[in-house]
């Protein structure tokens, strides 16, 4: 798409080391993999200290999600970026990384963050998305649909558990 390939490459008309060095630190952390490893030393926590269904509910969302991502990126086997074909081993779409921080950040504020601070919470983890986004089209891993893409799939799937989640009666501390 037309769009993609001006994104790539305004992305490399504003390269900057500085900026790099930080997209690339972030990367790690907010890969899909990691998360899920996060989210599967968090979510026996949760069963344990705070309550079993929140717990339950969201290893399932990460783990739901992780395959998710895993059958989209199969189905569709889109190629990454030129510059990213030799570092990245998945295909392009949708971003995991992208898709995956919606949803850890989506849970987290909807099970953990009362009303009364709901509001920074979501714009907290907003932010956060959206940097992860652009880190992932400032490295030019991803393509600007992967990471819109990505973005929507995590919506979709933050939405349903959420209507899930509350179909069973929800219990939040």
């Amino acid at each position: 798409m037309i769009c993609d390939t001006v994104v790539n490459t305004f992305m490399q008309s504003i390269e900057s080391s500085v900026l790099v060095s930080i997209s690339k630190a972030i990367a790690p952390i907010f890969d899909p993999v990691v998360l899920i490893v996060l989210s599967l030393v968090v979510a026996p926590y949760i069963y344990m200290k705070s309550s079993k269904k929140n717990g339950i509910i969201f290893g399932a969302m990460i783990l739901i999600t992780g395959g998710i991502i895993w059958v989209l990126k199969q189905t569709f086997g889109r190629l990454r970026p030129l510059e990213a074909l030799s570092t990245e081993l998945s295909y392009s779409f949708p971003s995991g990384h992208a898709t995956m921080a919606v949803v850890f950040f989506g849970i987290l504020i909807y099970l953990f963050v009362s009303k009364k601070y709901r509001v920074w919470g979501i714009v907290v983890a907003s932010l956060l998305v959206l940097f992860v986004g652009f880190s992932r089209l400032y490295l030019r891993v991803h393509w600007l649909t992967d990471v819109l893409g990505g973005f929507i799939i995590g919506g979709v799937i933050l939405a349903a558990g959420i209507w899930a989640f509350n179909a069973q009666g929800r219990t939040r501390h």
